[in-house]
């Protein structure tokens, strides 16, 4: 029980610095401007939708577009499912869901893991310190 306990104390400390990395970038990418940075407007953003630019063309293996993979192996279905849900992923990911805006959840969810990933972080430095004294 004892090395479950320190294997559960490691492997927390390590993923809640990997989960504060990510809630931060993450709430960083939805509200640029608490950096500084204005989001682009509705018109930059198409442009970066066309261009690839947002969060990476739809890609597979070797740089081949999602579609031209897909019919080489004459999968158009396939294709489409995957285009279809890399779509409402990348949507989920910028705070739209069927075109409604929830960037205000994501918000909530980016500040609740970073809450969450700093005092789990202080209570595993705490229990480390305890258990070398």
């Amino acid at each position: 029980m004892k090395r479950c306990r320190q294997l559960h104390l490691w492997i927390g400390l390590f993923t809640s610095i990997l989960i504060l990395v990510e809630a931060v970038t993450g709430l960083l990418m939805i509200e640029p401007w608490l950096i500084g940075v204005n989001k682009p407007s509705a018109g930059q953003q198409m442009q970066f939708e066309k261009t690839g630019e947002n969060f990476g063309r739809e890609t597979q293996e070797y740089g081949k577009p999602a579609d031209e993979t897909a019919l080489q192996e004459g999968d158009v279905r396939s294709a489409n499912k995957e285009n279809n849900l890399m779509r409402f992923i990348k949507n989920l990911h910028s705070g739209k869901i069927n075109n409604t805006d929830v960037s205000i959840l994501l918000d909530i969810a980016a500040v609740g893991l970073i809450i969450l990933s700093i005092t789990g972080i202080i209570l595993s430095i705490r229990t480390l310190r305890a258990h070398f004294r």
